[in-house]
């Protein structure tokens, strides 16, 4: 066989080869498949959505007989069947997805008992695998197989699912579900199942509750958001698929009768699927929830099927379905009759080690004092740990402290508000919480006990409680550690604050002492000199004055002696005597021991206005406390250099001198006013220029620890002002 050489020939043969061959492999369908099989894929296998095709029959088109009527008509799934099993197929999904390729009416077409072929893509579903179709073609009509009656386990764990059976139970609830439809409970003895079924007379409450019916229909299941199972349901297709084999008591309350501690006691029947009768007096009723019955030491949890006006106290009786969803067996669906009044119950004192000691009796086969006390009218006693609540149902929660155990009190609406730490009497309806039974135990242990209050009433305050809370304590002991720490670093600051003025004032004290030990050296040391210059340079110069008056007396005549230069020197030296006797004397100018301060200032001021034309007026303004000879020494030294300084610079007419005691006699004060020239402060000549008078003043003030205040305006005069503070010095100096 010769091949073409020229190549675009090649390419040309190829693409018209793919045009035919491809389309032909696409166009082939996937093989059929048996349901079984595909049910059987792994979810996630599923998940990817592969092709399938199969053949059925359909055996349930969308609710059945609680498929709402609409018109127009819409587009439900539907399930088909096939000798392995059921699937259902999402109409409405495939619509939603335009995976639908074929025409709508086919789909409306579809009714029970078409036999079809259906091909479209696998998915996962929200419980078991979905078909989501693509195509349908109708093969024509087919009787549907007849149901199966499968296993009670095989039904209650989901593995009938899907499928057509046939199963028995008693209707133990018809609850109104959608406002068109019933949603029956129905008891089989190893689980319920659910069914929705029509508002229609057939299917009339009272015809169906406790009655023992046959129902015939498709396997479906209850399941949760995590694509759970829960329980099984069964969808009916037709009123004739329930059937009844036992028709319901005409009187509810007709049912048997039993004691509250026998209602689910052992029965060689097995636990009984219809009505259960109470009698007992109710203690707690929340309505429209439950309520509780008792009648001595037992009592029982009942639901009513209705919203009964009940009260507590009330004696009634309850037909219902035995509950045994909790650790003690309840009622539920419950019919109540109001019988009449009864002696409500009283409370029984309870505590969690007597609840523990009854369970270990039980344990061992042997009767306890309270055999359960689940639902008891009891009462415990116990310190308020806190109130929490109302919170958005309305319940209150307290936390009680009953010595052994921990007890929570639900109270609905508000009570008024309590303190922790109140010693409480709560009465309620014991609600016992269990522990879990484990795997080999009988029982489940209890482990905690809470009650449901009734009202406000069920809360006795037996003692309030005590001031001193563990807050307050907590605050008290606070504050008291505050204020020892406060008063630790006041005494730390007065400690340091003391030392340091201990210091200072130790400073001052030798410094004062110093000054006092100066001062009576130099008081010596001034009459040491006055002395001297007394008895030596004053008297030699008193002699010369002597001999030149002598001179003068016996060599002239007496009409020459006043033009004579003797003279002259005769008068210089009488000066120079004078000066210095004043100096002599200003040396010696401290106040004697039998003189008052008054009087040596006094002395003062006569020596110094002696030979000038001023007026000295001492004068004192209270009484004068005694002077330290210190102080008194150096103010006396003041008052004689500030009246110097007038003298000799302001010529003034008057000088007043003024003493007087003052801050309640803490301190003495020393002013000096003349009306001389006055001048401006600041101006006068210092020590600079060779005055020393100013600053000497100023010291000696110092020295004292006081202060010296000059004030003049010219024209005006001048005031000296010293104020010194009143200590004994002379004690240091001994």
């Amino acid at each position: 066989m010769s091949l073409p050489s020229n190549p675009s020939s090649i390419v040309l043969r190829f693409m018209v080869a793919s045009w035919i061959v491809v389309p032909a492999l696409l166009a082939q369908e996937p093989p059929l498949t048996p349901i079984a099989d595909l049910l059987a894929m792994p979810r996630v296998e599923a998940a990817k959505r592969p092709a399938v095709r199969v053949r059925g029959i359909v055996s349930l088109v969308g609710e059945g007989l609680a498929s709402p009527a609409k018109s127009p008509p819409v587009f439900s799934s539907f399930c088909v069947e096939d000798d392995s099993a059921g699937i259902w197929v999402a109409v409405s999904q495939a619509l939603r997805e335009k995976i639908w390729l074929g025409e709508k009416d086919a789909l409306l077409a579809l009714h029970e008992g078409s036999e079809i072929e259906l091909e479209g893509v696998l998915d996962e579903g929200a419980f078991a695998p979905v078909v989501v179709p693509r195509s349908v073609r109708v093969l024509g009509e087919k009787a549907l197989p007849p149901a199966r009656v499968v296993p009670l386990m095989d039904l209650m764990s989901g593995a009938a699912d899907v499928q057509r059976v046939q199963v028995s139970g008693v209707v133990q609830s018809i609850a109104d579900e959608g406002g068109t439809r019933w949603l029956l409970k129905v008891e089989t003895g190893l689980g319920h199942f659910l069914a929705r079924l029509p508002k229609t007379a057939p299917f009339a409450p009272p015809r169906l509750l406790d009655a023992e019916v046959r129902m015939t229909g498709l396997a479906a299941v209850s399941r949760n958001w995590r694509a759970e199972f829960v329980c099984p349901r069964l969808v009916i297709s037709h009123e004739a698929d329930v059937v009844i084999l036992k028709a319901a008591p005409a009187d509810p309350f007709a049912a048997q009768k039993v004691p509250l501690n026998a209602l689910d006691a052992f029965s060689a029947e097995g636990r009984p699927r219809h009505r259960r009768r109470i009698e007992g007096i109710v203690t707690y009723h929340e309505p429209g929830a439950f309520l509780f019955i008792q009648d001595g030491t037992c009592a029982v949890r009942v639901e009513p099927g209705g919203n009964e006006s009940l009260a507590a106290g009330d004696r009634v009786e309850a037909s219902g379905f035995i509950d045994t969803s909790r650790q003690v067996a309840g009622l539920s669906g419950a019919l109540i009759r109001r019988l009449g009044d009864g002696a409500g119950p009283s409370p029984i004192p309870i505590r969690m080690a007597e609840i523990d000691a009854d369970f270990a009796l039980m344990k061992r086969g042997r009767p306890a004092r309270l055999p359960g006390c689940d639902g008891l009218l009891v009462s415990v006693t116990g310190r308020l740990l806190s109130a929490q609540g109302p919170s958005s149902d309305g319940v209150q929660r307290l936390e009680l402290d009953c010595g052994d155990s921990i007890t929570t009190a639900f109270l609905r609406g508000r009570q008024e508000a309590l303190r922790p730490g109140t010693e409480l009497r709560a009465t309620g309806i014991a609600v016992v919480q269990y522990a879990p039974a484990g795997q080999t135990a009988n029982f489940a242990r209890p482990a905690r006990l809470d009650l449901l209050l009734r009202d406000e009433s069920d809360l006795a305050v037996l003692r309030a409680p005590s001031w001193w809370t563990p807050q307050r304590t907590s605050a008290a002991l606070l504050g008291v550690l505050s204020v020892a720490l406060a008063a630790l670093a006041w005494a730390m600051a007065l400690r340091r604050t003391v030392a340091k003025q201990t210091q200072q004032l130790a400073q001052e004290m030798r410094g004062r002492r110093d000054a006092a030990v100066e001062f009576q050296a130099a008081l010596r040391e001034r009459s040491r000199l006055a002395a001297n210059l007394h008895d030596t340079v004053l008297q030699t110069m008193t002699g010369i004055a002597y001999q030149i008056e002598a001179c003068e007396t016996e060599a002239l005549p007496p009409d020459q002696r006043t033009a004579n230069h003797l003279e002259t020197a005769r008068r210089m030296v009488q000066r120079g005597q004078e000066d210095l006797r004043n100096s002599v004397w200003a040396l010696r100018a401290l106040p004697l021991k039998e003189r008052t301060f008054t009087e040596a200032v006094q002395s003062v001021a006569k020596q110094i206005s002696a030979g000038h034309d001023v007026q000295i007026a001492v004068e004192h303004t209270n009484e004068l406390p005694p002077l330290a000879d210190f102080i008194a020494g150096n103010l006396l030294l003041i008052a004689q250099e500030a009246v110097h300084n007038a003298i000799k610079h302001a010529k003034p007419k008057l000088i007043r001198i003024t003493l007087s005691a003052v801050e309640n006699g803490e301190r003495f004060s020393l002013l000096v006013e003349d009306d001389g020239v006055g001048f401006v402060p600041g101006s006068q000549p210092g020590a600079g220029a060779g005055h020393f008078g100013m600053d000497g003043m100023r010291e000696r003030a110092e020295r004292l620890g006081g202060t010296l205040d000059l004030q003049s305006e010219p024209g005006v005069g001048t005031r000296v002002r010293v104020e010194v503070p009143l200590r004994s010095f002379d004690h240091e100096l001994d």
